[in-house]
């Protein structure tokens, strides 16, 4: 499985069939937690044994998916200003 599509089905919205297909794919249980009142996600995955974990870790689709979360954490939140006029709001109000 590609980071790529692991990013994908994340982006998705998490979707319980979905997991349940990524979880039989990686041969590992998963278990997600969606905050409330917050958009973010927290993702807990369960390993047979840490000898399992350490061998995933040192895959190169594990390594990509671990540089694109630091790349993404290292990117400044993203904010867009549109510009209205104000007889825009007069007319709307």
């Amino acid at each position: 499985l590609s980071p790529e599509k692991y990013l994908f089905i994340v982006e998705q919205g998490l979707q319980s069939d979905q997991m349940s297909a990524l979880s039989t794919l990686l041969e590992l249980d998963i278990s997600i937690q969606k905050l409330s009142n917050e958009s973010r996600y927290i993702i807990y995955e369960f390993w047979e044994n840490s000898s399992v974990w350490n061998s995933h870790l040192q895959t190169n689709y594990s390594k990509t998916f671990q540089r694109s979360n630091v790349d993404f954490l290292e990117t400044p939140e993203l904010t867009s200003t549109m510009l209205v006029p104000a007889s825009w709001w007069i007319l709307n109000n």
